[in-house]
């Protein structure tokens, strides 16, 4: 069934953005942005509003953005040449370099000059009796796992790598594995005891308690990574380098020239942050970490 919803979703997610596709190399008449909405997305409409009116008015060209419901969908759709632009985790940026041939324009970075790498961490509730990743060995026969997507950099592959760190493969270590299918879900499902241990990133988490949506006594953190590369805002290669060029420059002047914009992403971050061109070779490293799984997921 869950397949089969899956699919209907991504059918009907391409046949909103069917009509925006052209030939390779051409200038389009207008550009679809592929965004994920994720745990406030109040906020991240809002945010996505701007930033697709600050886009248009920067390149003279309309551009629009589609909600994705996977980060597969909108892998598929710029595959496609239905999306041109899109926004997802540092994983799934492999996985659409791989499949859809995009190409990475622009990352994150705070203000100060440090990088803005975040972290995947593994928790439980309270009430679980878990207090280690010791006790997760222990105990990993009688115990449930959620991860968020099998596209999600840490809520799926850095934790799967440190599991396996661990001889635990999930699927045959522990008594349930499940995807679900957002990093929010996969928080609320854990806080409120119906799965044992989850893997999501820290700043979701931090988010959520901004919102007081759940406090820090609901949660207990077991394992954090190392840090992962930012999300970059990738395009497909093919489009005209003067398209490119343009749409680097505007995120890398948001700072200046849109700074009401820039603050929307700040707050969703809570990080004073600033966008600087980036390039595929900062997720080398990643690329080589999760290299059988990236593998298994282009079979």
């Amino acid at each position: 069934m869950k397949t089969m919803q899956r699919s209907l979703q991504l059918i009907t997610f391409l046949l909103i953005v069917s009509c925006s596709s052209k030939q390779a190399n051409e200038i389009p008449d207008e550009l679809v942005y592929g965004m994920i909405v994720g745990s406030d997305p109040e906020m991240q409409l809002a945010r996505y509003d701007k930033v697709v009116d600050y886009l248009s008015q920067k390149l003279g060209i309309k551009v629009k953005y589609i909600k994705g419901t996977d980060y597969a969908a909108i892998i598929e759709a710029m595959k496609t040449g239905k999306v041109h632009i899109a926004t997802t985790g540092s994983f799934s940026y492999l996985i659409a370099s791989a499949k859809a041939d995009a190409e990475p324009l622009v990352c994150t970075r705070y203000r100060d000059g440090r990088r803005n790498f975040s972290g995947s961490i593994l928790f439980t509730h309270p009430e679980s009796g878990l207090n280690s990743m010791e006790d997760v060995v222990n105990r990993a026969s009688d115990l449930s796992v959620a991860f968020s997507d099998p596209a999600s950099t840490s809520g799926y592959l850095y934790p799967l790598s440190y599991l396996r760190s661990l001889e635990l493969e999930p699927e045959d270590a522990f008594k349930e594995v499940l995807f679900a299918g957002s990093h929010t879900a996969g928080i609320f499902s854990t806080i409120s005891g119906k799965v044992d241990v989850a893997a999501t990133y820290s700043i979701a988490l931090e988010r959520l308690e901004r919102k007081n949506r759940i406090s820090s006594d609901q949660y207990k953190i077991l394992w954090r990574s190392e840090e992962i590369p930012p999300s970059p805002v990738y395009v497909r290669k093919d489009l005209p380098e003067p398209i490119k060029t343009q749409i680097r420059d505007a995120f890398v002047n948001m700072h200046q020239e849109a700074p009401d914009i820039l603050e929307l992403i700040k707050i969703m971050y809570n990080k004073d942050l600033v966008y600087i061109p980036t390039t595929d070779t900062l997720y080398n490293d990643l690329r080589e970490l999760v290299g059988q799984e990236l593998g298994n997921l282009l079979e």
